[in-house]
């Protein structure tokens, strides 16, 4: 048995961590929470350590810029009609609806009219923490489905063609680790990269050839959504219509554009998240009318529910907590580029 003794030292305002056991080397590492870790044999001495530092100083110094550079961003998200999650590198928009696509919590699939969607339940949007549970099993399910389906074409590259890929849901700090039995586990939010991407991280995991730019894969890797979400209930009906708010998402003042990547901006012509049309340029950016985009649309055509009572049937606009029904709307209307809103098809 290895016994591992531990100690600390502190060179230049920096503390380094010194781990002796039978080993007869004496070698430095950068872990990847920052901290510099020096292993040797029990003999190694606190000068050793200092001059191994001081030898190894620039090389220490490029790996924590470089870890400043990756490190995750880890944004925060909002369980919220409109919210964008990405799913293999493509925008998909969540929406909080009363009946889910297959009966799951949370389902991804491309809507006839809106494209890419989330479709999250209302009882798992209402807890923040339960939101955050029922989207990561959801990209867990979508990792697991990727590497069944892709996993063997990567590791059959390798001397050991039936390495084993698993995902887990854990938090980690790292994006790949290897077991010791060999099998290569990823982190659940790698299903948020391009399927280009998430084969380039593999292929770096096991050196094989590099098939995308590693710098682009490392931004990419910033932006990821960790599990981060807080709760935003549907928002009340203005009670003014003339108000002059401006856009919760970009500040846009009424009769101004949304900004070029404001995630509440509607496509000007699909009427869906703007974000996830694809079209080139800022040419069918849209103007923030000073509400909700759809709540004048409900409120012409009576279309409301009472999300706090649990009921899936319309209401009335003046009952009791009473919202605009943008699932009904989205549901049962259409867009109209010309006039810049949803109408009842004829």
């Amino acid at each position: 048995m290895t016994y591992i003794r531990e100690r600390t030292i502190t060179i230049n305002g920096v503390t380094i961590t010194i781990k002796t056991s039978h080993r007869t080397t004496l070698d430095l590492d950068v872990a990847l929470t920052g901290n510099i870790i020096i292993r040797g044999p029990h003999t190694t001495t606190d000068e050793e350590a200092r001059n191994l530092v001081t030898r190894r100083r620039r090389w220490i110094h490029k790996q924590l810029t470089h870890l400043c550079e990756t490190a995750p961003e880890n944004p925060e998200k909002t369980s919220e009609n409109g919210e964008q999650f990405n799913i293999f590198g493509r925008p998909h928009t969540l929406r909080i609806t009363r009946r889910t696509h297959d009966t799951t919590p949370a389902a991804a699939y491309t809507h006839p009219d809106l494209g890419p969607v989330i479709d999250l339940s209302q009882s798992a949007a209402q807890n923040p923490d339960e939101a955050r549970r029922t989207l990561i099993s959801l990209y867990v399910k979508t990792t697991r489905e990727w590497l069944e389906k892709h996993g063997h074409r990567i590791t059959r590259l390798t001397t050991k063609p039936d390495t084993p890929l698993a995902v887990s849901q854990r938090a980690r700090t790292q994006w790949i680790t290897r077991t010791k039995g060999g099998t290569l586990t990823l982190h659940w939010a790698l299903s948020q990269l391009s399927t280009i991407h998430l084969r380039e991280l593999i292929h770096r995991t096991l050196n094989l050839h590099t098939i995308a730019d590693g710098k682009e894969l490392d931004h990419h890797l910033q932006s990821l959504w960790l599990g981060r979400i807080q709760f935003t209930p549907d928002p009340e009906p203005p009670a003014d219509p003339t108000t002059t708010d401006t856009c919760p998402k970009c500040h846009a003042r009424p009769g101004n554009l949304h900004t070029n990547w404001c995630t509440l901006a509607r496509c000007a012509f699909t009427g869906t998240q703007r974000s996830g049309c694809h079209h080139p340029s800022t040419i069918c950016l849209t103007l923030w009318t000073g509400r909700w985009p759809g709540d004048d649309e409900c409120r012409e055509y009576g279309f409301y529910y009472q999300p706090a009572s649990g009921r899936t049937d319309p209401c009335n606009a003046d009952d009791e907590g009473a919202v605009p029904d943008l699932n009904r709307l989205h549901a049962e209307c259409v867009w109209d580029p010309a006039q810049q809103r949803m109408i009842l098809p004829a």
